[in-house]
């Protein structure tokens, strides 16, 4: 078994953090800061140093604390003997009394080791800036919801993520309609002439993230997307000190399936971009088929915060790497009528004015009015309170499209039929 790790300062002997702000390990006591080579051998050395004096760490079996049926409950802390709550998929926390982050390595030994890994760029200050930036502006958000301390229990975090690349090559099969409209005296025709079309083309996608942690939620983790995967680092657990971490619980085959839906969401968009000159077109059928396909393990940067307010909890998330954030914001009913009172009004001025520079008041005109001033302040207040959730699941694969790997394959327009109708004119009183 290998060591509880905790990459200690050579300087003061304080707690090492990785900083993504400047991509080195820092230590918040004395301020210095190491390259993560110099960190690693630093961590050599004390190793060595310890073992020449018999003062060996106690090993990760040593502070694992276990039910009576074996099963992993949590961690003493290496630096204070505390107990920190953990389960098998934790790979890096955080001691509650002393605040010692440890690092338990051997939970990426083996399947668990991630290929690659995205360090974390944005700071912790940041990602609080970011956080108050996001409640700016919201018009329906209670005032009560941004006081208090909650911005400061913000948590980062490296989840774990399954990455799909894979080639897809296929065809779809459509009920294509190409329509011509005439009238005589009497009625009116309408020829919809139908064909049989089939497009095909091949295309490539490079790593679509799934999320591989039961316990983080689906639309969050998708609405942080994309990650710049020419910034990942191969793995090395210096990367998560200061940061807490657990490994994947989601088999990757289990993960497959949404990757699939992606792939071929975007496939069909794509094989029916090239479908033109029809009034109407209607799928039949699909044949899709994947290939070369490649499945990597990895960990990306996450900053999240969860809180509750009236009884209902809302979480926020913020891309560890480029500073995206989402989540959802409670709406205020008093501010939403408010606001919705303010817009019908304001909408119902305008338009009576223009009503009377046209034809003067009458009651027709000013009933039409008000119906369409009540829509402009639903469709107001519908944008504002759009505005208050950016979390949504992701079903396009399109940012994973590789560009210039689209081809096109066979081209079917086959006529199979036509259908005439024709609708009589209404007669003239």
């Amino acid at each position: 078994m290998g060591d509880v790790l905790n990459f200690k300062c050579p300087c003061c002997a304080a707690a090492l953090n990785f900083s993504g702000k400047t991509g080195e390990m820092t230590c918040e006591y004395c301020g210095a800061s190491f390259t993560m080579e110099q960190a690693r051998e630093a961590q050599a050395a004390e190793e060595t140093d310890a073992s020449s004096s018999d003062m060996t760490w106690a090993t990760s079996e040593q502070l694992m604390i276990r039910d009576e049926e074996g099963k992993l409950t949590g961690y003493k802390c290496p630096s204070c003997a505390a107990e920190m709550v953990a389960d098998e998929n934790t790979a890096a926390t955080e001691c509650p009394y002393c605040g010692n982050q440890a690092i338990i390595p051997q939970s990426f030994d083996g399947i668990y080791r991630p290929d690659l890994v995205i360090p974390f760029a944005l700071d912790k200050e940041e990602a609080k800036e970011k956080l108050k930036d996001f409640t700016k502006g919201k018009k329906l958000l209670p005032k009560s919801f941004t006081e208090g301390n909650r911005i400061e229990d913000i948590t980062g975090l490296y989840v774990p993520f399954w990455l799909y690349s894979c080639h897809a090559s296929g065809e779809m099969t459509y009920d294509a309609v190409k329509s011509k409209s005439w009238e005589d005296s009497n009625f009116r025709y309408t020829k919809k002439d139908h064909y049989n079309v089939v497009r095909g083309g091949d295309m490539d996608f490079s790593r679509i993230p799934v999320k591989a942690a039961t316990q983080m939620d689906e639309a969050t983790m998708d609405s942080l997307e994309p990650y710049d995967y020419s910034k990942a680092e191969e793995y090395n657990a210096a990367y998560f000190s200061g940061y807490l971490a657990n490994r994947y619980d989601v088999e990757e085959a289990e993960a497959q399936p949404k990757a699939n839906d992606r792939v071929t969401t975007t496939f069909k968009d794509k094989i029916k971009s090239i479908v033109n000159g029809y009034t109407e077109v209607t799928e039949k059928n699909e044949s899709i088929q994947l290939s070369e396909a490649k499945a990597e393990y990895a960990m990306l940067p996450v900053w999240m915060m969860t809180t509750k307010f009236n009884d209902e909890s809302y979480t926020f998330g913020i891309n560890g790497q480029t500073g995206k954030m989402v989540g959802s914001l409670p709406v205020d009913k008093g501010l939403y009528w408010k606001f919705f009172a303010i817009a019908t009004v304001i909408s119902m001025i305008v338009l009576q004015v223009f009503c009377y520079f046209m034809d003067g008041f009458n009651l027709t005109g000013e009933a039409i009015a008000l119906v369409i001033a009540v829509v402009i302040g639903f469709i107001y207040v519908s944008v504002l309170k759009g505005a208050m959730n950016t979390v949504h699941i992701q079903k396009s694969a399109e940012e994973y499209f590789v560009d210039g790997s689209f081809e096109t394959g066979r081209k079917v327009d086959r006529f199979t039929y036509s259908k005439t109708d024709k609708t009589a004119k209404p007669k003239s009183s």
